[in-house]
């Protein structure tokens, strides 16, 4: 009888670079950047063993994400406009908010969750957090849940 496969989400610090560049691969073969495997691979700078060890068991978080709502926390200082900008972060990547909750600002921040459709996002639930962590004022991202 076969185990059923268990998922894990890791941060990306503690991976091999070997898992790294598994995932660089892949990304340049989806982008067209890269027309072939061995193509790919040349450009990251791993093995093609290495690749086809590792490419069917490692995935970014956005392929497991996408279409699905997914909820943020965020711990903003209490700057006017913050949220405003933040909002339209997530406009322009297509993202369709769907709650906000915000606490009243306490010693200068204030906590936020943000739950988000990302059925019609182009990009990946990571270039959202990356471009909300950019936005001055923002001091904290994580993602809640999904």
């Amino acid at each position: 009888m076969q185990e059923e496969s268990k998922f894990y989400i890791i941060r990306e610090e503690i991976l091999s670079d070997a898992l790294k560049k598994t995932l660089m691969a892949k990304e340049l073969i989806e982008t067209g950047e890269a027309k072939t495997i061995n193509e790919a691979v040349k450009k990251v700078g791993i093995s093609r063993s290495a690749f086809y060890k590792y490419k069917d068991y490692i995935f970014p978080y956005s392929k497991f994400s996408k279409g699905k709502i997914i909820t943020l926390s965020l711990l903003l200082e209490h700057i006017p406009g913050i949220l405003s900008s933040i909002l339209d972060i997530i406009a322009m990547m297509k993202g369709n908010v769907i709650t906000i909750n915000q606490s009243m600002p306490s010693l200068g921040v204030a906590s936020v969750s943000i739950s988000i459709d990302t059925q019609y996002m182009a990009k990946g639930i990571e270039e959202l957090i990356k471009k909300i962590e950019e936005e001055h004022g923002v001091r904290k991202v994580e993602i809640l849940g999904e």
